[in-house]
């Protein structure tokens, strides 16, 4: 995400410092344009920086935050792409008063980490939600809003309770989903082996992101445990109904079920 972002505004827009906590990861960015400069030391790469962005998972961006109160200058701003939002902002708002801070989340990503999964246009017409913190000011909104545009991203203003209970339903349940269904061919491939091999692309697709960051998902369903319990609660609740039309051979509500669904997702797909 981070070195995706330093793709779509270097040169045009920012002058990039990376941080990151390998000399070789930092060689082979510059190497790749993908950064002007870098460090492994926080607190020398934000000392000059008008605007921080934290791209790590999000656990480690909460530690980060309050590293910065003595690191970053006076005015800077303070903001993340942090795929959960309330407890982010809680450490954003024991901030100086000195710093900035606007908690943000771009909806998009990849399941590949790395700066071998950069692209510049990872961000292009996607929704980047902008979260209002203690230490938000009207300038501090707007030069995040302007980095989220020049990376090509639509932006949403939202509250963090809000923000994390519709991601839960919008992203983090589709993770838990891959999950459990990876998990329950697996169970049935011990049985046959050859289900693997008859697989196809539903399958490839609807389990795509089972193949995500671990360390970074533990981290979001962790932060947003309550409004992702909730999402699969409610995920559980269809799912009985869709188990009981078919257990019952009921052809006409199966029907009826299924032709809501298809229409739902071809209206906003």
């Amino acid at each position: 995400m981070g070195a995706s972002l330093a793709l779509a505004v270097r040169g045009r827009y920012a002058r990039i410092t990376g941080v990151a906590r390998r000399a070789e990861t930092l060689r082979e960015a510059l190497g790749r344009g993908i950064i002007d400069a870098g460090t492994t030391e926080l607190a020398e790469g934000v000392s000059e920086a008008d605007i921080v962005v934290l791209a790590t998972p999000v656990r480690t961006i909460i530690a980060q935050i309050g590293n910065l109160a003595g690191a970053a200058k006076a005015g800077a701003v303070i903001t993340d792409l942090g795929s959960t939002k309330s407890e982010i902002i809680r450490a954003m708002n024991q901030l100086p008063d000195h710093l900035r801070a606007v908690g943000s989340h771009p909806m998009c990503g990849k399941e590949v980490p790395g700066l071998d999964a950069a692209d510049a246009a990872l961000y292009r017409g996607k929704t980047w939600i902008l979260t209002r913190t203690a230490r938000t000011d009207d300038d501090a909104l707007a030069a995040v809003r302007t980095l989220a545009e020049n990376a090509g991203a639509i932006t949403l203003e939202l509250d963090p309770a809000r923000h994390d209970m519709l991601v839960a339903c919008a992203s983090h349940l589709p993770y838990a989903l891959a999950v459990a269904l990876v998990t329950a061919a697996e169970q049935a491939g011990l049985n046959d082996p050859a289900l693997w091999r008859v697989t196809a692309s539903g399958f490839r697709d609807t389990s795509r992101v089972a193949a995500s960051d671990v360390g970074m998902m533990i981290d979001i369903l962790l932060t947003n445990a309550d409004a992702v319990t909730g999402a699969i609660r409610d995920f559980q609740f269809s799912l009985d109904q869709l188990t009981a039309l078919i257990e019952r051979r009921d052809e006409a509500g199966l029907r009826a079920y299924l032709t809501a669904a298809a229409q739902t997702r071809k209206a906003h797909f």
